[in-house]
């Protein structure tokens, strides 16, 4: 399935009713990495998209943020029901900070990367679904039809496709 696919998949399929104690459960999990993943840096959030220098994102102003100890997000784009915004925010940042620590960009293979890489602190299958939503089927209808949609939800891709992306 290519990007245009999983971008048409997640934007025809209903929003997964996710049970309160997994939202619980999986806002906690994310509660928890950020607890590891996230030392060291200062995050500032921003009512703007911080480091586009005109239609390009620049890494280098990124690195160079993260090397002084801070780092700027955005509080845009920030509705989704099943994080709520304070713990969305928390997972963008924990998000931003592997394209950093894996050294990737923000195209169609550093977001795959990114995602599959938090995919990795998880065994439970419901949590990797859930982050492949978020991440990959979000990320492939910005790539695809140029932004985020305006509601963000949670899409239960089927297993033939999270096969072939090693999950």
């Amino acid at each position: 399935m290519n990007i245009e696919d999983i971008a048409r998949h997640y934007i025809a399929s209903p929003d997964y009713d996710v049970p309160s104690s997994v939202v619980k459960n999986f806002r906690q999990f994310i509660i928890d990495l950020a607890q590891v993943e996230l030392q060291g840096v200062d995050f500032h959030f921003v009512d703007f998209e911080p480091y586009f220098r005109g239609p390009e994102l620049s890494l280098q102003d990124i690195y160079t943020d993260v090397d002084q100890g801070k780092m700027l997000v955005t509080r845009l784009f920030n509705n989704s029901d099943l994080l709520g915004p304070e713990i969305n925010l928390i997972f963008r940042c924990i998000h931003e900070m592997h394209h950093i620590k894996l050294n990737v960009d923000f195209g169609w293979a550093g977001e795959c990367a990114t995602a599959l890489h938090l995919m990795s602190f998880t065994n439970n299958r419901l949590f990797k679904q859930i982050l492949f939503s978020e991440s990959i089927g979000q990320v492939a209808v910005r790539l695809a039809q140029g932004e985020f949609l305006e509601y963000q939800k949670i899409v239960l891709f089927p297993p033939e496709i999270l096969h072939q992306f090693g999950i």
